[in-house]
């Protein structure tokens, strides 16, 4: 708490004498408030699960269950609109499939929690009546909660297309034939612009019932330097630092556009929507110091942005305790992590809360010059016509000094502008969630946070131009109500 004070009182010495500043001593930030770019998906916010986690525990208690208070809260605070349940064991063998007790546990979880729900079967040696047992009971008793189903999990085994949809036929049509008004996404795969493509042109229309294509992505790489060993007490992790440090480059942008390039030219001139339904940092369970250190929070908030402003319905970032199917790790890009009936938010909780907040509406046009800190990124969306979200994130965080923003706006601001800012203490990009606040508040176990708004003083406004001091390695959002449109 001491700390974001601090902090309140440095924005608040710079905000005192806004117009001494000069924006060639600053970073200007622009945003055209009159021409939005695109919708953001209301079910943008999306986390995804092992199959595995929907069976009960040695106990015979299930995770999800819709008295779970605690996990309930944790999914409603950082605004999670969207589970999809798959991983690699929907498709390992050596895992049971859910039954009946499961499925019920689970979708009626879903249904309290208020979220939509993606819902894989097993492709890999799969069995059609198995996936039409399932497909029966969610038809009979939660077609509401259901989005889509999805068959198998980065089906890349079936190197030969034409087996891999022989059996992904067969499955879809055995749902069918007991869900007639189901609909699919797919492939869940690693990147492959190829075969999105034929997949699309195969089904992608009334008669095939592929509504959106979804794809996985680890944009960093493995977190381990020899992922092909099998016995995991052998693995030998990357450096954590040099991770940390990948997070927050802007190279990787590059990255990003190529795998969107490639869904988005699979689904041009179609209705088809497109889905991150699997992602997070680095892949194999997420890397120790790295995925669960403040560099993510930054790194998910900005990616969770950068793909709703280029039209994704949504990132689903996989999480639990642990992950995999027969390779089996403790979950290290985990959102939270349980414990008994509790759960612990990792940093990345932090960049999803923020982006829950000001990653809504529509996207604006912004355009920012800088003669100094390069590592500025921003985002501004519009509400209802009367409202505006600004998203800034200094994702600089060798310097200790702040840097100075000019907001300017192609209108007059009107005062009561809040701010929300997003740190860790010192700004240490390898903080762990306890260093971590939001609104100068935490994000407790059972799911709650009371983070706190901070009204700028008028003076931080001049006509309309808003001016902002922000910290090394920290995120903000600023809400500017009553606009003059």
């Amino acid at each position: 708490m001491i700390f974001g004070l601090l902090l309140i009182g440095l924005f608040f010495q710079y905000c005192h004498s806004p117009v001494t500043r000069s924006e060639k001593e600053t970073i200007v930030v622009k945003i055209n408030t009159q021409k939005p770019i695109l919708n953001y998906s209301d079910d943008f916010v999306g986390l995804s699960y092992e199959t595995k986690q929907l069976l009960p525990d040695k106990n015979g208690v299930h995770y999800f269950r819709s008295d779970n208070k605690a996990l309930l809260n944790m999914i409603k605070t950082l605004g999670v609109k969207n589970i999809r349940i798959g991983g690699n064991s929907v498709d390992a063998a050596s895992i049971a499939i859910p039954d009946e007790k499961d499925i019920h546990s689970f979708f009626k979880f879903a249904k309290v929690a208020g979220v939509k729900v993606i819902y894989s079967v097993r492709l890999k040696d799969g069995e059609p009546k198995s996936a039409q047992r399932i497909a029966k009971i969610i038809y009979k008793n939660y077609a509401d909660v259901l989005e889509s189903f999805s068959i198998g999990n980065e089906p890349g085994y079936y190197k030969d297309y034409d087996v891999y949809v022989a059996k992904w036929t067969a499955i879809r049509d055995a749902i069918l034939k007991v869900y007639p008004e189901a609909v699919f996404s797919g492939p869940d795969q690693n990147p492959d612009a190829e075969r999105l493509k034929k997949l699309v042109n195969d089904f992608g229309d009334s008669k095939g019932r592929l509504v959106q294509i979804s794809q996985h992505n680890y944009p960093f790489g493995c977190s381990y330097k020899n992922y092909k060993e099998h016995d995991v007490s052998k693995l030998i992790p990357i450096e954590a630092d040099k991770a940390r440090e990948k997070m927050l480059t802007d190279s990787i942008y590059c990255l990003y556009n190529e795998i969107w390039q490639g869904m988005l030219d699979a689904v041009d001139s179609t209705a088809l929507s497109f889905r991150l339904s699997e992602t997070n940092s680095y892949w194999f369970s997420g890397l120790k110091g790295a995925s669960d250190s403040y560099a993510s929070a930054l790194w998910g908030l900005d990616y969770m942005h950068w793909w709703a402003s280029h039209g994704a319905a949504g990132l689903n970032f996989h999480t639990g305790d642990t992950t995999g199917g027969d390779i089996v790790l403790p979950c290290r890009y985990a959102v939270f992590v349980s414990d008994k009936d509790k759960y612990e938010p990792k940093p990345l909780a932090y960049g999803i809360k923020l982006f829950s907040i000001g990653g809504v509406g529509q996207s604006l046009p912004i355009e920012i010059t800088s003669a100094s800190n390069k590592n500025i990124v921003a985002y501004a969306n519009k509400v209802n016509n009367d409202e505006l979200f600004v998203t800034l994130i200094n994702k600089e965080f060798k310097s200790s000094k702040n840097s100075e923003v000019c907001i300017k706006l192609n209108q007059s601001i009107l005062p009561k502008i809040k701010m929300l800012s997003l740190n860790a203490t010192n700004n240490d990009i390898a903080a762990d969630f306890a260093g971590i606040t939001l609104g100068d508040e935490h994000i407790t176990n059972q799911g709650i946070w009371n983070g706190q708004w901070t009204v700028l003083p008028d003076n931080c406004i001049e006509k309309n131009k808003i001016f902002v001091s922000i910290a090394p390695a920290s995120a903000m959002v600023l809400n500017i109500k009553s606009m003059k449109y």
